[in-house]
């Protein structure tokens, strides 16, 4: 296995000398720089670490650390100088630099440090070399995904599409139940035909029944011609039903029986028309939950659930944010006129800790509001909302995660720390070492509880 280059550039021989002997030491291969490379050598990331090397403190100094993170913000750059002047050594830190060290050099810990700072770099790369052409290999219909839990959702979408069978599809607002359902009837035998779409939450219970069945000319005051609903609209297509548990509990009983008998009767009319239509359903409640409350008929939830599709927030596959956020970021930026090209470190890393509680409809919302306000090459974290910005970053999950319900219920301790973990092991990909040092537990303690949680380690 080849060693790690860190890049030593600078102008003092004597200092280079013993960077070039602790890295050695380290473990790692140094490859020493012309100061006048550079540029060309941070242009090329050609190093995940360069060590700049320098006798004095200057302003030309202080330039080059200006260059370095112009062209590579993300770079972890180190100082070591033989110059001790504390007004030198804050404004190098301004300018950027990760660490600063003056002889005698302790070997130990500057190694230690750019054991660090590569660990970081090497985790956030993994994050940012998402392109255009990687979100393709993460698309399946118009839905993006690599979390494991998505990954599996799609074989299942896939699956099921070739079926006739009726499908439930579970998950909180805003997680794309709606794109489920279209990506199932696009992979199906019936994409040809009519996709048809109903929110029952969004219709008078009074009106809902006119638009699921239809009506016959003169079956109530207003009714001057015959409607067809979309049972019949839906004739050899499917139909998806969007929040089927706002549905009033007398409708139900009606549905089912059209599920049961795949007839119907208009509103005015004894005659029975034969309906061949594939039944989509979707909900952000739990409706075993609404079953025992007597708000949902517990016959047309078996019918609903042959097979559940059930899908994670965002925040419980925070491995797909990066994803979506630069797919958004694309298709806004092309469509506003915009030269968004990127997000900032800062910036994406807001945006991965955040709990996103209006999940993949927030995130794009998010996304487009900021392309509309603001021009330019990169999404800064000045550019995110306050609530956004203000995200605790240190172990990968908000101050949203233990703060109380809305509904003033209580978070379990175990919730919490199953959490806790779970985010910790996603911000670092699943390396142990770092989460339990960060969650400030030990390794063995840590091991126990992802084997307890039934938690799955990003890197397997």
């Amino acid at each position: 296995m080849s060693k790690q280059k860190i890049a030593v550039v600078g102008d003092w021989d004597e200092g280079i000398e013993h960077i070039k002997s602790a890295l050695l030491e380290g473990g790692y291969e140094p490859m020493v720089i012309d100061l006048s490379d550079l540029r060309a050598t941070v242009r090329k990331r050609g190093s995940d670490v360069m060590i700049l090397v320098v006798k004095e403190s200057s302003d030309a100094v202080l330039q080059k650390i200006k260059d370095v993170q112009r062209i590579n913000e993300a770079l972890p750059l180190f100082l070591y100088s033989n110059d001790v002047d504390v007004r030198f050594i804050v404004s190098a830190v301004k300018q950027g630099v990760n660490d600063f060290f003056v002889p005698p050099l302790d070997t130990k810990a500057f190694v230690q440090r750019v054991d660090r700072e590569l660990h970081l770099y090497q985790l956030t790369k993994k994050i940012f070399m998402t392109n255009s052409s990687q979100v393709d290999d993460f698309r399946f219909e118009r839905m993006i995904g690599r979390s494991k839990a998505m990954q599996d959702n799609f074989q299942m979408i896939a699956a099921v599409a070739k079926s006739n069978a009726t499908v439930l599809i579970t998950g909180e607002s805003g997680v794309g139940k709606e794109l489920v359902a279209r990506a199932i009837h696009r992979c199906s035998e019936r994409a040809a035909e009519r996709f048809v779409d109903i929110n029952c939450g969004a219709i008078p219970n009074e009106l809902l029944e006119n638009e699921l069945f239809g009506h016959e000319k003169g079956a109530f005051t207003g009714a001057h011609k015959m409607y067809q609903g979309s049972f019949e609209v839906a004739h050899r297509g499917s139909l998806f039903l969007d929040e089927i548990s706002e549905m009033d509990v007398m409708l139900q009983v009606k549905l089912l029986r059209a599920l049961q008998e795949r007839t119907i009767n208009r509103i005015g009319s004894n005659d029975t028309i034969k309906v061949d239509v594939r039944i989509i359903a979707a909900t952000n409640r739990n409706l075993m939950q609404q079953i025992e409350q007597g708000r949902f008929r517990e016959d047309l939830f078996y019918r609903l659930n042959v097979v559940n599709i059930d899908i994670p927030s965002l925040r419980e596959r925070r491995e797909d944010i990066p994803l979506l956020a630069k797919h958004f970021l694309e298709y806004y930026s092309a469509k506003n006129n915009r030269i968004f090209l990127d997000f900032s470190t800062d910036a994406m890393e807001a945006l991965i800790n955040y709990d996103w509680p209006g999940n993949v409809r927030e995130l794009e919302n998010t996304i487009e509001r900021l392309v509309v306000l603001h021009d330019s090459s990169e999404v800064k974290l000045k550019h995110l909302p306050p609530n956004i910005q203000k995200v605790d970053c240190s172990i990968g999950y908000s101050n949203e995660t233990v703060a109380p319900r809305a509904d003033n219920n209580v978070i379990p301790l175990e919730d919490l720390e199953r959490r806790a973990i779970e985010a910790a092991l996603i911000k670092f990909q699943g390396n142990i070492t770092v989460a339990a040092k960060k969650l400030k537990i030990g390794q063995a303690t840590l091991y126990r509880k992802v084997k307890k949680f039934g938690l799955q380690n990003p890197n397997n």
